[in-house]
This record gives structure tokens, C-alpha cells and sequence, in this order.
């Protein structure tokens, strides 16, 4: 699943004694990336009682990452409250809770979170962008992007921040300016297949179908997992219906993501090919999949802005 594309770091365990078994677990709850066996370390440690309270502040943080990560924003949030009350002054766990808010749409309160990030870390890149993507999912493009540009000028190598600025200049029908951005977020991590994807559709919807440039990095994907099919639909491997036939998940909450993804780039693909009609339906579907986490999702609304259709409905006329 892409929903934590900006990753939660946990908080690192204070010294403790090593007496205690609650340390032990929340030493091993700040370790471990599998949700379900972190909530029961994290768990254990907070109800042992044997946790400092700064221990105390980063087992309740990594537990609420975990419920983050498991799609449960409102018990994240507990947490993340909690953890506040012992850490006021930890701008990750503002930042995590923040996030939270973000997944829940309530965007508000995520931007609170993310300033008082920013105030107490002006360093962080990651508050940063994670503001820079409400205010994008809010349509408030030019303080987007302004977010963006801040957290690359903290860390130029922070290839999620040039993927999103790019998004921004894309979702406003900035194709041809979007795609510096997608080629430097493709040059830190050409291993990432929505990074090569966005550069092919920027210099696609900027009028250079360059297939070949698709064809040179896709060599280094594995185009049979998701999103490999999207890959192989550009480079003419398959059809739109077989891609959108491959975004299978077993998690429903994934598929629902897959299927906001694939209805997307077919979108997109019919659109290049002059098939305004399908594109229009595809896109119409991207949205009605409610993923507002997805760059895809708030992508879709923009052409269907640009399509003059945002205010239809799914199925609606031509």
C-alpha cells in the first residue's frame, strides 16, 4: 500500500534498565515494520508500567505509527495525543499526528500539526512537505509548491519533495515544467516505479511520447508487481482493461488504492491517444474511489478541471 508514502520515523528508545521487560518491548516495538506485531510489543511495554517517560512518549508514538499504518487514524491520534502530553516538544510526533489528521481529511488540523513541526524544527524537510501536500490536496498550488521548493532547499536530496513540487505544476496543467522535477526524482531513485511513470506522462501530456526514455528505465523494474502493468500499458504491452485487471490486492483498502492508481493511467492513456470519452470515465471513477491520499486521486480531479467534467457524476453524459 502507498497510503504512508511519507514514512513515520519512530522515535529511538532512551537508556533504560535493563531489568525491565517493558523496555524490551519497546525497544522491539521501535525496531519492527510489521503493524499487528508492533501493536502488541508497544502494547505490552505501555501497560507494563516499567517505561520512563520518555520511553513511555515513544512506545505511545510508535504504537500510533503502527495504527497509522494499519489505516486506524483515530486510535493513531489517541496515541499521538498522549505522547504529546509527555513530549510537548517532539516536532515528530506533531508531525506523525499530523499525518494522521491528513489521511482522516481533516486538513486543518493537519496543518496546525505541521506548523508547530516547523516551529520547533525549522529543519525539517519532511514538516515541510507534508504541509506542502495539504496545501496541494487543497488546491492552494503557489503555497504548495512554496513548501515544496523549502523542503528541497533542506535536503536536495529529498526525492519525494521533487515528485510532489512536480505533481503541483502537473495537476495545474504545468506539464512541460513539471518534468525537470519527475527527471531529477527519477536520477535519486530510478528504482521507483511511480517516479518513472510521472516523467513519462509529463513529457507525454507536454507532447514528447518518449517510449524509449519509458523503455531504458522500466529495464530496471519489475514490471510483473504493481505498478509494473501500469509500466507495460505505456510501453504498449498491454491493454488498458488487462492493467486495470492486475491491480488486485488481497487488503481491501489496497485495492481500493489500485484501483484509484489503474482507472488513473488508463485515464491518462486514453487521453494521450484522443480518447477524450474513456478518459473522462476513467478519471470520473479515479475519483469516486474517495482516495484523497493519492496523488493519483487529487491528479484525476485536476483533468477533469481541465476537461470541464469535475462536476459530473460517474456515468454521467458526454
Amino acid at each position: 500500500m502507498r497510503r504512508l508514502l511519507i514514512a513515520n520515523a519512530l522515535l529511538l528508545l532512551l537508556a533504560a534498565p535493563a531489568r525491565a521487560q517493558g523496555n524490551d518491548d519497546a525497544q522491539k516495538c521501535a525496531e519492527t515494520s510489521i503493524p499487528d506485531l508492533a501493536l502488541a510489543r508497544c502494547t505490552r511495554a505501555i501497560q507494563s508500567r516499567e517505561l520512563s517517560e520518555p520511553n513511555m512518549a515513544a512506545a505511545l508514538n510508535n504504537r500510533g505509527n503502527a495504527y497509522q499504518s494499519k489505516g486506524d487514524y483515530a486510535r493513531a491520534i489517541a496515541d499521538y495525543n498522549e505522547a504529546i502530553k509527555l513530549s510537548f516538544d517532539s516536532a515528530m510526533i506533531y508531525n506523525n499526528r499530523g499525518r494522521a489528521h491528513q489521511q482522516r481529511g481533516d486538513y486543518e488540523r493537519a496543518i496546525q500539526d505541521y506548523e508547530q513541526a516547523i516551529r520547533l524544527d525549522p529543519t525539517s524537510a519532511l514538516a515541510f512537505n507534508n504541509r506542502g501536500r495539504v496545501n496541494h490536496l487543497q488546491e492552494n498550488y503557489a503555497q504548495a509548491i512554496e513548501d515544496y521548493d523549502k523542503a528541497i532547499a533542506l535536503d536536495p536530496a529529498y526525492q519525494l519533495a521533487y515528485y510532489n513540487r512536480a505533481f503541483a505544476r502537473f495537476d495545474q496543467g504545468l506539464f512541460s515544467a513539471s518534468v525537470s522535477d519527475f527527471a531529477r526524482a527519477v536520477e535519486l531513485d530510478p528504482s521507483r516505479a511511480y517516479r518513472v511513470l510521472g516523467l513519462y506522462l509529463a513529457k507525454a501530456r507536454a507532447g514528447d511520447l518518449d517510449r524509449k526514455d519509458l523503455a531504458r528505465h522500466a529495464a530496471r523494474l519489475d514490471l510483473t508487481r504493481w505498478p509494473g502493468p501500469v509500466v507495460a500499458l505505456f510501453l504498449g504491452q498491454i491493454t488498458p482493461q488487462a492493467m486495470i485487471a492486475a491491480a488486485q490486492d488481497p487488503d481491501p483498502n489496497a485495492l481500493r488504492e489500485r484501483y484509484c492508481e489503474a482507472y488513473f493511467y488508463a485515464g491518462e492513456f486514453y487521453l494521450i491517444h484522443g480518447q477524450r470519452t474513456a478518459a473522462v470515465q476513467m478519471f470520473q471513477s479515479a475519483v469516486a474511489t474517495a482516495t484523497t491520499s493519492l496523488v493519483e486521486h487529487s491528479s484525476a480531479k485536476g483533468e477533469l478541471r481541465r476537461l470541464g467534467r469535475m462536476g459530473e457524476r460517474k456515468g454521467g453524459g458526454n
